[in-house]
């Protein structure tokens, strides 16, 4: 998505397009409401889904008990982490105690018959060790942390991690588009009625318009309508999947 594409059908639609109002750039509130409170709401039904691997020694350990471990996962910066749906095994690892795949490399040049069945045995004895090894089970404890249970430590995971979507809105899909403008709308309608009821009419190059402003006096209302059907439309998919 386009945040300048955003910004000019949110006036479009509400009729801000060159007209003076209270405010000495509309186009920098109608931003500014947007990634503070559009941004983050809407990345709590819909967040940004990443996939990252870590090796189970290289994220930093902060408890160790006989039945669970609690590790740190990294800082990721400017980017803000909402949820872990899922850990697992990562098919690359050639730990002794965990998981492990074999792959056979092409470039090989393999003149022995037996031994190119001796290696297609043992990657299939491998992957069948894997698709029965159980998946490690967690929880997640914002901002940053997981406890693991029953997995190998040593092990590369592959987490399955809900980021808050980018500030410029390029992270957000086209198909979210028209749920993510709803949203938006209702935003900068319950934000601006505050300053603009006191205006029942505004200036144009045409004259006098009427923005009939007492139309937004139920944004508030419809956003927590719109956001209670996002609870059984959205986030019952999103739900984290931690197992304790």
């Amino acid at each position: 998505m386009n945040l300048s594409a955003v910004v000019t059908r949110i006036k479009l639609n509400l009729g801000l397009v060159n007209i003076a109002t209270p405010f000495e750039n509309v186009d920098d509130v109608i931003i500014k409401i947007i990634r503070d409170i559009t941004v983050p709401t809407f990345s709590i039904y819909q967040p940004f889904k990443e996939y990252m691997v870590f090796n189970g020694n290289e994220l930093e350990l902060l408890e160790r008990t006989a039945s669970y471990t609690r590790v740190l996962l990294p800082d990721f910066k400017t980017r803000n982490l909402l949820y872990v749906f899922d850990v697992s095994y990562y098919d690359g690892n050639t730990s002794g105690a965990g998981t492990a795949s074999y792959f056979l490399d092409s470039s090989m040049v393999l003149n022995d018959y037996k031994s190119l069945q001796s290696l297609l045995m043992a990657n299939v004895g491998m992957r069948m060790t894997n698709s029965m090894t159980a998946k490690p089970t967690f929880h997640f404890e914002a901002p940053r942390t997981v406890i693991l249970y029953g997995h190998y430590i040593s092990a590369n995971l592959k987490f399955y991690l809900g980021f808050e979507h980018d500030k410029s809105l390029a992270s957000i899909p086209n198909t979210c588009q028209e749920d993510f403008i709803k949203l938006a709308m209702l935003d900068v309608k319950d934000n601006l009625y505050a300053t603009l009821k006191h205006y029942t009419e505004v200036n144009t190059a045409i004259g006098n318009i009427n923005l009939k402003i007492d139309e937004w006096n139920d944004a508030d209302n419809q956003r927590k309508d719109l956001l209670e059907k996002w609870d059984d439309v959205y986030h019952l998919d999103m739900q984290p999947f931690y197992y304790l």
